[in-house]
């Protein structure tokens, strides 16, 4: 009998093992889901790329952080989620100057998306206006701005292929929006949502894509804006006297830009989109350097294309609503001090440096756009060219004679530039 005990014992360990291992891998699994859930549910709940909206309260989540991955795709989908009547496209400085949440664009009762990208031109725009019109209206109101030195180009090269500026893409890929939940990334993105919370000068993205490039208060608080402008100067420098001096490519063919541009043009006027070009209002630092490098006759030549195009895409849709503003120049505005070495204390009301303009010079852009005081930007056409050149003229020569060693380092900075790059 005690033999007969002891084998039913065995018998029953054996079952008892047979099920346990099952119950260990499902308890595993339970493990694994609730950790995945949990990560899903922090990443939603933080959102910290403004994806969900399900809950934002101040002082946990309002404040996202500025995305390093994914941001064509995070402001498209932006855009698709607020489907704003005014969009704003542009590289960085449309990006920095212009806040959707201005008082001006308030007053008139628009709702705005700036789709601006840091570090992109013209056929990142094109490609993010068709896109955005594959789930939102098109917008009644629109902002572009134009770089001057994205239209440059090697004058000797001769282009292979047609740049593709077809009006179909592809859909956005799926896989984006899982890695913005499923990943480490998107964990620490999260962790970062939260830590910023009360860190002023974090690098941030408002709700409408504006970046108020906070992170500069604290350079110009630790540094001082000269620091700022004269790292930004020599940088700039170096880029422009290696830039190329054409507009066209070999044999007379358009530059991709301007194939780009006129994509554009044409897919806003067959909107009934009302589009205002925007010729940056680059600080007389970057604008006469822009001089000093030989680029000046070919700016003016690049305004008139511009008209050119406005005025082509007009005769080819007629009623259609474009404009060009010049923001350029050496007035009051663009001809502001720099403070001086070694000073902390001072700032500037208009610019963060010489190639990027505050959201203050944005609002008086905007209000010059909706038809406010015509003491800054200059409404561009054929017949108003040359009376535009004049202005230009006539500013850089009042800017030279009130602040004359802005003038003096420009030609130093070139130079220098000029002799490190033989």
């Amino acid at each position: 009998m005690g033999n007969a005990l002891a084998g039913g014992g065995a018998s029953d360990v054996a079952i008892d093992g047979k099920h346990a291992f099952p119950r260990f891998l499902a308890w595993c699994a339970g493990i694994v889901a609730a950790g995945v859930g949990l990560l899903l549910a922090f990443s939603v709940l933080v959102d910290p790329y403004h994806l969900f909206g399900l809950i934002e309260v101040d002082g946990v989540n309002r404040i996202k952080p500025q995305p390093e991955r994914y941001r064509q795709e995070i402001k498209l989908a932006r855009l698709r989620s607020i489907q704003p009547d005014m969009v704003f496209f542009g590289n960085s400085r449309t990006e920095i100057g212009f806040d959707p949440d201005s008082p001006t664009i308030g007053a008139r009762g628009h709702a705005a998306y700036n789709m601006g990208l840091a570090g992109t031109g013209m056929a990142v725009s094109q490609r993010m206006l068709e896109q955005a019109r594959e789930g939102a209206p098109p917008a009644g109101l629109a902002i572009v701005g134009v770089e001057f030195l994205d239209f440059l180009v090697n004058a000797a090269v001769r282009p292979l292929r047609a740049p593709e500026v077809a009006h179909g893409f592809q859909a956005v890929p799926w896989q984006w929006r899982v890695d913005t939940v499923f990943s480490l990334n998107a964990v620490a993105d999260s962790i970062n949502t939260l830590r910023i919370q009360r860190a002023p000068e974090a690098q941030v993205m408002t709700q409408r894509g504006f970046n108020p490039l906070r992170e500069y208060n604290g350079f110009a608080r630790k540094e001082g804006y000269y620091a700022i402008f004269q790292q930004r100067a020599q940088e700039n420098a170096k880029n422009l006297v290696a830039r190329p001096r054409s507009l066209q490519l070999a044999g007379g063919a358009e530059s991709d830009s301007t194939l780009r541009l006129r994509a554009m043009l044409d897919r806003m006027a067959q909107d009934g989109t009302d589009v205002h070009l925007v010729i940056y209002p680059y600080h007389a630092q970057l604008l006469a350097m822009f001089d000093e490098a030989g680029l000046h006759d070919l700016m003016q030549e690049w305004k008139r294309l511009l008209v050119q195009e406005t005025d082509q895409a007009l005769a080819r849709h007629p009623g259609a609503r474009i404009r060009v503003w010049d923001f350029s120049g050496y007035g009051p505005f663009q001809c502001e001090r720099i403070p001086a070495a070694g000073d902390r204390r001072s700032t500037t009301q208009w610019y963060w440096e010489s190639g990027h303009f505050k959201a203050t010079l944005g609002e008086r852009m905007l209000e010059r756009i909706f038809g406010g005081a015509d003491d800054f930007g200059f409404a561009l056409a054929a017949d108003s060219l040359a009376r535009n050149a004049e202005r230009v003229a006539v500013e850089r020569a009042q800017c030279a004679n009130v602040y004359p060693e802005l003038f003096a380092g420009v030609r130093t900075l070139i130079s220098r530039a000029g002799g490190a790059r033989q």
